[in-house]
């Protein structure tokens, strides 16, 4: 399948980026304190907010144009994409502007500032995201991966230096950077024309389509940041500050999973569905990569795990109270890669109004288990139990839609999720029984993390070869990227 090969040479730039960025997060870490990135990860929750700010239209665009592309309809794609650069650019300005306004009622003076820089940060990603839409939307695969490390060392160089400089506000302007510069690099590629123009009839259609698409991708993501939602009011900056560690984990296996999977897969799957306009033909390309996260990720989230205490004693001492949290944490990147394959199936199927019903269940019910599970005080641990519960429900039930949306029973859907999380379960269950072993007594921490890796390895490795002689998903990978 060529999507592997488009998955392989994004997905690869994408892990680059992320070390890159992982690296100068861990540095920023030890740099600032708790207090700080507390306060930056809660005025982050803003930038969440960009996909319902676009009112769906860069949203549209993406799934638009790849359909239109498969008609061979190549003039009104160029058309809908001058419509939908016009009006990011609006958007961009109004967005920024009221939340600048907005920080100025924030008593917390690192909040406010926080605040502040943010209100920057979305003004200018509204274009941004716009253009890495399109660029992906065209398949213009190298481009996209161009750009990713290119944001990824402005990040790293400038994050660092500005950070160690200025504090909250060397961060804040640095980030600032990694994405005004990229847009610009995104731009000049493409060579795209922003004209400030607006052409209702194409928004309208833009919005019809993009719309409940971002209104279920930005429902997931308020999933993800729940925690985050619900512990800054009850428990305050400081201890959100604790979490980071699982925060860093969420964000890295995002990055990855929506850049190096979903902006493959989609482009992919909405091309091929303008070819053969049936989506229970186009099922193949969430299935495929679905099956493949399930046998694969468990043993290599098992092994991150148990690193997870020795990396944060050696490299994060001050943030020792989120270990635990962070461990649990770990395994909702399982979940996490899971739906980023799946989403633009939706639209294909018509189900998008299934999805956002789910969510709007889903998230109240997460929020309240949330409160409740802090006023019960089982602390750190607790909220990221919780979290990985609301999304393991989340991916379930988007593959039940899914699912039955191509006719299948109720019984081979039971099935088919049975057989996808069994290799989670049984890693789970390995990583407790292994980690409480005494292995190798009297050596170095790392030698009994290696011993424990190893054996993890070892006796996950007959499920892994069961699966992968029945689906032979990574031979394909090789024989295909």
């Amino acid at each position: 399948m060529k999507l592997f090969r488009d998955a392989k040479y994004v997905t690869s730039s994408a892990i680059g980026a992320v070390a890159l960025t992982a690296i100068r997060s861990l540095l920023v870490l030890r740099i600032v304190g708790p207090a700080v990135i507390g306060a930056w990860k809660a005025a982050m929750l803003l930038y969440t907010t960009g996909e319902f700010l676009r009112l769906g239209v860069s949203r549209g665009l993406s799934l638009k144009v790849p359909v239109l592309d498969g008609k061979g309809q190549q003039d009104e794609a160029d058309r809908l994409a001058t419509a939908a650069g016009s009006f990011v650019l609006f958007t961009g300005l109004a967005a920024g502007a009221g939340f600048f306004l907005v920080s100025f009622f924030i008593h917390d003076r690192e909040l406010r500032l926080a605040f502040q820089l943010v209100s920057v940060v979305v003004m200018l990603g509204q274009p941004h995201q716009f253009l890495r839409d399109l660029v992906s939307a065209r398949h213009s695969f190298q481009i996209r991966a161009k750009e990713l490390m290119l944001a990824a060392a402005i990040d790293f160089g400038a994050g660092l230096f500005l950070a160690w400089q200025f504090g909250l506000a060397g961060i804040g302007v640095a980030t600032i950077l990694a994405v005004g510069v990229p847009a610009v690099y995104l731009w000049r590629k493409q060579g795209f024309r922003f004209r400030l123009e607006i052409d209702r009839p194409r928004l309208k259609r833009l919005i019809g389509v993009g719309f409940p698409f971002s209104l279920a991708e930005a429902a997931f993501d308020f999933a993800r940041f729940l925690d985050v939602l619900v512990m800054t009011p009850l428990l305050g900056p400081v201890v959100v500050g604790y979490y980071a560690v699982s925060l860093l984990i969420l964000d890295f296996s995002t990055f990855v999973t929506k850049l190096g999977v979903a902006q493959v897969v989609s482009p992919h799957l909405l091309r091929e569905f303008g070819k053969a306009g049936s989506a229970r033909e186009v099922a193949i390309f969430y299935e495929a990569p679905v099956r493949l996260f399930s046998y694969v990720l468990p043993p290599l989230l098992a092994i991150g795990s148990l690193m997870i205490p020795e990396f944060v004693h050696l490299v994060l001492p001050k943030y020792t109270p989120g270990i635990a949290a962070a461990q649990i944490t770990m395994w909702s990147i399982f979940f996490m890669a899971i739906h980023s394959t799946i989403g633009s199936f939706f639209l294909a199927a018509k189900k998008l109004r299934e999805v956002i019903r789910l969510f709007a269940v889903l998230l109240p019910a997460g929020a309240v288990a949330h409160v409740m599970v802090i006023k019960s005080g089982y602390g750190l641990e607790g909220v990221a139990w919780t979290s990985l519960m609301v999304l393991a429900a989340a991916s379930s039930a988007e593959i039940w839609i899914a699912r039955r949306s191509c006719g299948h029973s109720p019984m081979a859907i039971a099935g088919f999720l049975l057989s996808v999380y069994l290799p989670i379960g049984a890693a789970m269950l390995l990583t407790g029984l292994v980690d409480e072993m005494s292995l190798l007594a009297g050596g170095s921490e790392l030698a009994v993390l290696a011993a424990k890796a190893a054996l993890i390895a070892a006796l996950y490795s007959p499920m892994f070869l069961i699966y992968e002689s029945r689906f032979s998903l990574l031979r394909t990978v090789r024989q295909t990227a």
